[in-house]
């Protein structure tokens, strides 16, 4: 009830403040919270927060309202790329500002002077948002492009260019869109943040909607009014699902059977994970039609008793789907191509051909077309063929031709007959879909119905987001949005390794992309780390991971390292893994003790915001990589990198003698025993006189002799528990193989490196 009266108290306040604005030659709009002021000459004056009357329009230089453009194309969009967010850009065309406004009612009325153009929009007044919905565009000129609403704001500390979001500690102000034809972005300055939301021809222009609001607190309370928003607008629940306690959950990536799933099961318990997630390609034979294969010959019935044996077991589950594109193998493609299959280049043949011409002659310049291997294939009609090469000057010709490629049927064609250059994914064993098209939504139903019919789930991985064309701000989000809205129910957890703006509402975390073993630590570093806070201001956490494989020479240490750099953001993590690589790994064990030991503690709340603090810890050099990036978006700690005060101490979390969690700093002692055991020392401030090491055997097991009296060591495992030494001459011999501790008493750092250097 008092949510209705404040609502029609808003319509009415809204008609109030109307009547004000045309009396005073200007529009002034304003929610609960947020009060706009825009000038008869289509400027605007003030944006200010209604409680505090704090301005945070940039009022050195009023920006206009709202532009349109004519000619130029949109560059690149909203997209994320390794966890950064390009800005809409708009190249070569001519922008033309407001030059009036006025309000009628609920109709805005602007007038683009240089374009002899007015647009209307319907203005939607509630208490927590402003909604700007275009519903006409009148004049002569042709637009091909409408900044619906832009804004010029001072610049705030936090921007989150994902949502569209800027704030402080008191205040936020987002500009977002109100639907998936509408796209939002923001270009940093160093006095000042314009945000815009966007509407293109190519897409849709009238019915195009951008949503304003303010937010008080917004790092304790945005995401309540995104909530309103969404429910509003019909928008999937990105807000609420963000709050979900499944967003905690690391999960072991895999691909279990009927047979096997009770041993994932196991592996998952034992390393501590919350979820498993499994893929598509364990159980169908490609992408497309999602076939299932002989693993699971009762098809639904065989994958449902998968995932229910894992959800009886206590654990969620999620699944791993490619969905924009399908398998060469798969009957999208062969025998007979579907003519939905997205062309990257289209020709028209100038001769016609028989079925056995290796040449084919065509009427454009095929300058440009692929040349790599595998991608070179043209379809025409029912028959794809494969080119070696082509030529760039009269006559154009596609040389080489394999005709009948991927099992389809050579054919006679004719002159003038369409010819397209297949859009084959980065990944030749894909073919893209033409998002223009119905096969989207086709492979859409399909994957629903696996999905809905052996759920629900608790996480979706839409991979492959990027394998979409342009406009590719637009097909990002759409091509996800066209399978998320006919999963039942919503997963709360999705991932993918881009996302359109849009995609906010759908992709609950982001950044997860293929890590390969040797360099783990490297890109968990460079991109995981710095990806982290541009997310988190835009109230999201990342995925650390993917971790290809449980690799043979992936010590707990990389594991370690990993997990401590998540949990500085509370962020989880995930790692591939089959029964055969953990039963073949030397050091398995020890690596599930460590995911186990911080997923435990993260998810339990253990860790301390100091300790958080603490961990978030990266190399100066790191600064340079990424200071263009962060000097637009980052917070001002970031700052300090260039200082040299961060660098890229790792850390070890152990249960101590009294089973509580212990966080130390550790530093490597390099090539003890010849590079056969991987050593860490550390120091706690409750013994401060005395050493520790962390150690273990690469391989198998060895006594290492380690030359200190034996009076002043102690091995332990696990820590706490002493184990037996024995004494050999002025050494004493210490059994290592699975990780194990080290207690020097009364040696410092220095000595302790030095023992472990004589170590035999």
């Amino acid at each position: 009830m008092c949510l209705r009266l404040a609502g029609r108290f808003g319509l009415v306040l809204g008609v109030l403040l109307a009547l004000a604005g045309q009396a005073s030659a200007q529009v002034v709009l304003q929610t609960q919270d947020l009060r706009l002021e825009i000038g008869a000459n289509g400027l605007v004056k003030s944006l200010t927060a209604k409680a505090s009357g704090a301005e945070y329009a940039w009022t050195a230089a009023p920006m206009p309202i709202a532009c349109v453009y004519r000619g130029g194309q949109m560059a690149v969009g909203s997209q994320e790329a390794y966890g950064e967010f390009e800005v809409p850009e708009y190249r070569g065309g001519q922008c033309l500002p407001a030059s009036a406004v006025s309000l009628a009612g609920d109709r805005l009325t602007i007038q683009f002077g240089q374009a002899d153009v007015t647009a209307t929009y319907q203005v939607t007044t509630e208490p927590h948002y402003l909604a700007f919905k275009l519903l006409s565009l009148a004049g002569d000129l042709i637009i091909d492009r409408i900044d619906l609403m832009q804004l010029r704001l001072k610049r705030l500390p936090f921007l989150g260019p994902w949502i569209d979001v800027a704030y402080d500690d008191q205040f936020g102000i987002c500009l977002c869109a109100g639907n998936i034809r509408t796209n939002a972005g923001m270009s940093p300055a160093a006095e000042y943040v314009e945000m815009r939301a966007i509407a293109t021809r190519e897409v849709a222009l009238e019915g195009a909607t951008a949503v304003l609001f303010g937010c008080p607190n917004p790092k304790e309370k945005f995401l309540d009014t995104m909530e309103v928003v969404e429910r509003d607008f019909h928008m999937p629940s990105g807000a609420k699902n963000r709050r979900s306690p499944v967003q905690d959950y690391s999960y072991l990536w895999c691909s279990p059977t009927p047979g096997d799933v009770d041993q994932y099961i196991a592996v998952a318990k034992r390393a501590g994970f919350r979820m498993i997630l499994f893929s598509y390609t364990g159980f169908t034979e490609g992408a497309g039609h999602f076939r299932f294969n002989k693993l699971f010959p009762h098809g639904i019935d065989d994958l449902k008793t998968v995932a229910d044996r894992i959800r009886r077991a206590g654990l969620a589950v999620g699944m791993h789907i490619h969905y924009s594109k399908a398998d060469r193998t798969d009957s999208y493609v062969t025998p007979v191509p579907d003519d939905r299959l997205r062309k990257a280049r289209t020709f028209l043949l100038s001769a016609a051909v028989d079925e056995k011409a290796d040449t084919l002659t065509v009427y454009e310049n095929p300058a440009g077309c692929t040349r790599d291997k595998d991608r070179r294939i043209l379809q025409i009609g029912k028959e794809l063929i494969a080119y070696r090469d082509y030529t760039t000057q009269p006559p154009y010709q596609f040389t080489g031709c394999e005709r009948g490629h991927l099992k389809t049927t050579a054919a006679a064609h004719s002159a003038g007959e369409p010819t397209g250059l297949l859009d084959v994914d980065d990944w030749v064993k894909f073919i893209r879909f033409d998002q223009t098209t119905d096969i989207q939504d086709e492979a859409a139903r399909r994957i629903a119905e696996v999905i809905n019919a052996t759920g629900p789930y608790d996480m979706v991985y839409f991979d492959g987001a990027e394998d979409v064309h342009d406009p590719f701000w637009y097909h990002v989000a759409d091509a996800q949005y066209r399978v998320y809205r006919l999963l039942k129910p919503e997963p709360p957890v999705c991932e993918a390794a881009m996302s359109g703006h849009f995609s906010w509402h759908m992709m609950s975390r982001g950044c997860a992309y293929d890590v390969v073993n040797e360099h783990v630590k490297s890109f968990c570093r460079e991109i995981s780390c710095r990806t982290a806070p541009i997310r988190a201001i835009d109230f999201t956490r990342i995925e650390f991971g993917w971790i290809a494989r449980l690799h043979p020479t992936m010590g707990p240490d990389v594991f370690e390292y990993v997990l401590s750099r998540g949990a500085a953001w509370d962020c989880p993590f995930s790692v591939r893994v089959t029964l055969a690589d953990a039963a073949a790994h030397p050091r398995a064990e020890d690596c599930f003790d460590t995911i186990k030991i911080w997923e435990d503690a993260r998810i339990a709340g253990k860790l301390t915001d100091a300790q958080r603090t603490m961990l978030k810890t990266l190399d100066p050099k790191q600064y340079e990589y990424v200071k263009v990036w962060n000097a637009l978006f980052l917070p001002r700690w970031i700052d300090a990198w260039s200082k040299g005060t961060f660098n890229d101490q790792e850390h070890h979390l152990f249960l101590n003698e009294r089973g509580e969690y212990e966080l130390v700093p550790i530093r490597e002692v390099p090539a003890v025993a010849g590079g056969r055991v991987k050593a860490f020392l550390f120091q706690r401030s409750s013994q401060s006189d005395n050493t520790y090491v962390l150690l273990w055997a690469n391989q198998g097991e060895l006594n290492l002799a380690l030359p200190v009296p034996s009076e002043r060591l102690t091995v332990m495992r696990p820590f706490g528990t002493q184990l037996p030494l024995e004494k050999g001459g002025s050494s004493v011999v210490v059994p290592v193989g699975s990780r194990r501790y080290l207690r020097l008493v009364g040696i410092g750092t220095e000595q302790a490196i030095q023992i472990l250097a004589s170590a035999k």
